[in-house]
């Protein structure tokens, strides 16, 4: 399994450990194509807090101290490629270069969170434009069928890959899996790259090997954390 050292940030006169960990993201179960994604735990105290809020309210120089941190724990653990999540606010900033500038030559994968208003991604449309410039760089859709990502913001943004909300994942699965398959076409012609997340048994892994789909979930981490070294 690869673990990443806890940081501890100083936030509002607060102070948080930050426990970074790795979610695997892949195909199938031979491991033929996996992403790295890094998410994080945010304790504050005796209590965990939302890491989505911790992140927006934290500068981008904060979370650039995180993530870097976390890049460099894994350079020497792995060469797949890393996905990151991230907000409109760090997305402007040049953060962003400094971090590819820093860790050599593997696709970093920038996953916009669903906490990112419509308007404000219109907004940075030639932001994300200058990014891309960057060949190592791919910009994602996080949480595709929450409230804010949705088929509007796919048809301002062409995103390398979309992320499907494990909530819409369950609940289509479970009541509607025609309505599920032609979703998922539809997200098809919008990107290169769909990936589900909450794959949390075998059967959500035929489905979603079936409609050739990334996956991202339980049941995948269940399985490889004993390989990962």
């Amino acid at each position: 399994m690869i673990t990443i050292e806890p940081i501890s940030i100083s936030h509002e006169s607060r102070e948080h450990i930050v426990y970074p960990r790795v979610e695997l993201i892949t195909d199938c179960i031979s491991n033929k194509r996996s992403i790295y994604e890094i998410l994080c735990i945010v304790i504050q105290g005796e209590r965990q807090t939302c890491s989505t809020q911790f992140f927006d309210n934290l500068s981008t120089r904060e979370t650039y101290i995180i993530y870097r941190h976390a890049l460099e724990n894994l350079q020497t653990k792995t060469t797949a490629a890393v996905s990151l999540n991230v907000n409109i606010a760090f997305l402007k900033s040049r953060y962003v270069e400094m971090l590819l500038s820093e860790f050599g030559g593997d696709t970093v994968i920038l996953e916009l969170v669903e906490s990112s208003p419509l308007q404000s991604i219109i907004h940075i449309q030639d932001r994300l434009n200058e990014i891309r410039k960057n060949p190592r760089v791919r910009i994602w859709l996080d949480d595709f069928g929450t409230e804010r990502s949705n088929f509007d913001v796919m048809n301002v943004i062409n995103f390398d890959g979309v992320k499907m909300s494990k909530e819409l994942f369950w609940d289509l699965y479970k009541s509607d899996q025609s309505l599920l398959k032609g979703m998922i076409r539809m997200m098809k012609r919008k990107s290169d790259i769909v990936v589900i997340e909450g794959v949390d048994s075998f059967e959500k892994y035929i489905f979603c090997k079936e409609q050739k789909c990334l996956m991202q979930g339980y049941f995948f981490n269940e399985i490889k954390n004993s390989a990962v070294s």
